[in-house]
């Protein structure tokens, strides 16, 4: 048994379960799907049928009417969206609870995630990645493997003094030191046993790694992107009360900035301008 199947064996008994929503998106995938019976898998949930109507009603879509049942979002949004949506359902839920070991306050995951994942739709456009969907769902989940060892890293870290605790260059370094693993290999044993497509649990293998390092781009290097910026910029709140302030030039030529592709470098205002319009409406 490696290491990852160790923290991923009592993924049962994750709290919302995501196997409704799992067995939407699958549906889904169905070009034949038979819509009122996606549409009664989806009310047997509660808490992703409240979720998805949050989300379809949301300022994501564009739209300036408002849905009124899932028949109708099947209806006028199609099955591609109603993936999304099913995802994002599920992930809202799972990412909502506080990462104490993480010093992650309840939300913060999820709203660090949602814009990962609206960054990554948004690059998408710039970098000519046909798979937006996808794109957004390994954005969307990228940070999972937190929610799995948040509890054994706290258990780990009581065991260390304060100077100790600090002794970390980073979240990878002191999750390798004390459980032999990270949050981005069990994020992808995690999405392995859901069985995501592989070109979804590869692109959250990169996302703490330039993938043009090792040739890849595509879907991974839009994730990639999108989590870096979602980290620059600050997004802990989806609320105007912790609306980020940043510098668009300070964010391209910081020291520590990577080498952007040609494509998202000239055109970075404009995703920022977008990337907050679809946050905020504004």
């Amino acid at each position: 048994m490696s290491i990852e199947s160790k923290y991923i064996e009592n993924v049962k008994n994750l709290v919302p379960r995501p196997d409704i929503a799992l067995e939407v998106a699958t549906m889904a995938h169905n070009t034949e799907c038979h819509f009122p019976s996606l549409a009664a898998k989806i009310e047997k949930d509660p808490n992703l049928t409240a979720n998805m109507m949050r989300l379809a009603n949301s300022a994501y879509f564009g739209l300036k009417s408002s849905f009124s049942s899932i028949q109708e979002i099947l209806v006028r949004l199609g099955l591609e969206t109603v993936q999304i949506l099913a995802i994002t359902g599920a992930a809202s839920g799972l990412l909502s609870s506080p990462q104490e070991a993480y010093n992650l306050k309840p939300k913060a995951l999820w709203h660090h995630s949602y814009a990962t994942a609206v960054l990554a739709k948004i690059i998408c456009s710039y970098l000519d990645i046909q798979d937006k969907n996808s794109t957004y769902t390994a954005a969307l989940l990228h940070d999972i493997g937190k929610v799995l060892l948040n509890r054994p890293l706290q258990i780990a870290l009581s065991n260390l003094d304060s100077d100790q605790r600090k002794g970390f260059i980073n979240e990878i370094a002191m999750e390798e030191a004390l459980l032999k693993t990270n949050h981005v290999r069990v994020g992808q044993a995690l999405l392995k046993k859901w069985r995501l497509p592989v070109k979804i649990h590869e692109a959250v293998g990169y996302h703490h790694t330039n993938p043009e390092k090792y040739g890849q781009k595509g879907i991974k290097m839009a994730v990639f992107l999108a989590n870096y910026l979602a980290v620059s910029i600050g997004i802990y709140s989806l609320s105007e009360d912790d609306y980020p302030t940043f510098d668009i030039d300070d964010l391209l030529h910081r020291e520590e900035s990577i080498n952007y592709p040609d494509e998202i470098y000239n055109n970075m205002e404009e995703i920022i301008d977008n990337f907050f319009y679809i946050l905020h409406g504004k």
